[in-house]
């Protein structure tokens, strides 16, 4: 009987780069945040409440306008990036 690893381990390395990013938003404080996400086009993608020192993993899987409902603040996220919420502003990660 032939091992089935390798063709697996083949398969697998071949898919690793088919795996989509998606945006991830922290928030560091101690208040929660309602948010709001749409489209490059303005369309209205999603609604959701990131809560006090929690993570959200994607958030946007191809980019999006991400809006604090709480602040009005508004920042463009592309899919790989990571925003976190410090003192109620937005900024990237290591900006």
């Amino acid at each position: 009987m032939k091992s089935i690893f390798l063709p697996a381990l083949l398969a697998a390395s071949i898919l690793m780069p088919c795996i989509t990013q998606a945006g991830t938003l922290e928030n560091l404080d101690l208040n929660d945040y309602s948010y709001v996400t749409y489209g490059p086009g303005g369309g209205y993608l999603s609604y959701g409440i990131i809560y006090s020192e929690s993570v959200d993993y994607e958030v946007c899987d191809a980019g999006c306008n991400l809006s604090l409902l709480n602040t009005g603040q508004t920042i463009t996220m592309k899919p790989d990036d990571y925003v976190v919420i410090r003192d109620g502003v937005m900024k990237r990660k290591g900006y």
